[in-house]
């Protein structure tokens, strides 16, 4: 399959969009002696690496290196080119508007011809003409047709399972399982959402591993079954036919060397889309298999500390949704941290984490509701324990279009202080991996260890819109406290490994409102006045989310 366009950049719309954007009149862009075709080079490349960009100025800077590209040697369309491609990828994972993917795959060709060469262009087109067409047998074809690229090609064709395996003409993917260790987002019957990379889990315990409970949560669009386990272990996943004719699908995982616990249950009715559970001993192992009401998407992960395997199952993928002017916000999950045994931080002056995050979330729940016409799901709306799988699953199945889980920062250093907001990532420092090993309820090698497992499981584009949502909730904690508390001190947002954001279907982020360890923020935090600006805070970031902005 092959889609050639040529690039549509005119000269009148590239000056519009010059004239738009702020960089294009800076002092750098006037100096003496520096060639604006550099220098768009270089915000290319910074806009690659850096926060994104919106749309329009996405779109306004790859016009302008195609239209600079035309003018330079081989090398020169080859380098441009495939910047401006990646500009238009990115544009495409920020609004989801098909034309940029298309011209970002017309854009990767123009490349390619100028170098063939370039292997990380030719695998970076081809993923994403897979996801257009929604055929990622075409994406495992074009990679085996790049043998040149093979070292480049391999994990990617490695994600793409029982499709690279196949033969040129399409054919059913096998029933059998899956050889993989690691995270899986596995398509239904040949529909797009694609795998993403992952770590491969701890190394296995030295003896077999007890299979100790199934714990289900579920409705009739999804379900999340978590599978406790004595220890670490290797798994793998399929799908096997009916159990009858005319019976709903089936999607399975054998974990390898495990037995089935004493008192755990063969199998638990869930209802729903997944009707049942079931458990067997299987080879060497145990083989888990739901029974689903229909076609279903697939994510099967693994949470350490205690060693479990998640599966996920969803009638919807992780779709986005448009960026283009107001944005469609009708529900929102508000995630009030902690609960019930778990008090978590604890302020000097004994303030409890759990009072303080389920009062702000019934602070902004009605105000959400009032101003801006929005449902609420409180995750938890009493002091009840809720876990860290059951929250996203909860926010999930509400059909959310935002999540924001609200905690306590503590820090063992008494002048820690400030809001922070967080994204799921594997980047984050020292201080940040301690922050979501606190919140994980981990230790810290363990969330550095899975950290990187947390992030691969997140799409681009609702990566890109989870740092959106929590710079505006930073921003407005920021501008909410500002004012009647002095010397509010702005932390930034940054990324690290939370569970309870790993899975979540819409653009999610951690809120940390402020250290309940740092004894004046445990007596603001302790106050009528500051919860509520903080509740304020998370309304006005919902508001401008909404609206946009």
């Amino acid at each position: 399959m092959t889609v050639r366009a040529r690039p549509s950049a005119s000269l009148a719309a590239c000056a519009l969009a010059c004239a738009t954007l702020s960089s294009c009149a800076s002092h750098e862009s006037r100096a003496p002696g520096r060639d604006p075709a550099s220098l768009d080079v270089e915000r290319a490349e910074a806009a690659l690496s850096g926060p994104a960009l919106d749309r329009f100025e996405l779109v306004a800077l790859a016009d302008r290196l195609v239209v600079s590209s035309m003018k330079g040697d081989a090398a020169t369309v080859a380098r441009r080119g495939e910047l401006a491609a990646r500009l238009r990828l990115r544009a495409y994972r920020v609004a989801r508007i098909e034309s940029d993917g298309r011209e970002a795959i017309a854009l990767f060709d123009r490349a390619l011809e100028a170098d063939p060469a370039r292997c990380r262009a030719r695998v970076d087109r081809a993923t994403l003409l897979g996801e257009l067409e929604r055929d990622p047998g075409a994406t495992a074809r074009l990679l085996r047709d790049a043998p040149a690229c093979a070292t480049e090609a391999a994990p990617a064709l490695a994600l793409l399972g029982p499709y690279a395996a196949r033969a040129p003409s399409p054919s059913p993917p096998p029933a059998a399982p899956t050889a993989s260790n690691s995270a899986v987002y596995a398509p239904p019957s040949g529909e797009a959402d694609f795998a993403v990379a992952s770590p491969e889990p701890p190394p296995p315990s030295a003896e077999p591993v007890r299979l100790t409970a199934i714990t289900p949560y579920g409705d009739k669009e999804a379900a999340r079954i978590v599978v406790a386990l004595s220890g670490s272990t290797s798994f793998s996943t399929g799908t096997a036919p009916p159990r009858a004719r005319g019976g709903g699908p089936r999607v399975f995982v054998d974990v390898a060397r495990a037995r089935l616990g004493k008192g755990a249950k063969r199998e638990v009715v869930l209802g729903g889309l997944v009707e049942r559970v079931r458990m067997a001993p299987h080879g060497d192992g145990v083989r888990v298999v739901l029974d689903l009401e229909k076609q279903a998407f697939r994510r099967i992960f693994y949470l350490t500390e205690p060693f479990r395997v998640v599966i996920d199952v969803s009638t919807r993928a992780s779709a986005a949704r448009s960026a283009d002017g107001k944005r469609a916000v009708t529900r929102v999950a508000l995630d009030p941290g902690h609960g019930g045994a778990d008090p978590g931080a604890i302020g000097a002056a004994g303030l409890r984490e759990k009072d303080v995050t389920l009062d702000i979330a019934h602070r902004a729940a009605p105000v959400l509701a009032r101003e801006l016409g929005v449902s609420t799901l409180l995750t938890r709306d009493k002091d009840d324990h809720v876990s860290l799988e059951e929250r996203t699953q909860r926010a999930n199945a509400f059909r959310a279009d935002l999540f924001i889980s609200i905690h306590c920062n503590a820090s063992e250093s008494p002048a820690a202080r400030g809001v922070q907001t967080y994204v799921l990532d594997s980047g984050s420092d020292d201080v940040a991996a301690r922050v979501a090993a606190r919140e994980n309820a981990t230790t810290l090698q363990a969330g550095r260890e899975v950290s990187g497992l947390l992030a691969s499981l997140k799409l681009a584009d609702t990566s890109v819109r989870s740092t959106h949502l929590a710079e505006l909730l930073q921003r407005a904690a920021v501008a909410s406290l500002g004012a009647a508390f002095p010397g509010t001190q702005d932390g930034g947002v940054k990324r690290a490994g939370f569970y309870v954001l790993v899975g979540a279907e819409m653009p999610a982020a951690l809120f940390e409102t402020s250290f309940i360890s740092h004894p004046t923020e445990e007596a603001r935090l302790g106050s009528g006045e500051y919860r509520q600006r903080l509740a304020d805070a998370i309304v006005n970031a919902v508001r401008a989310y909404k609206e946009g902005r």
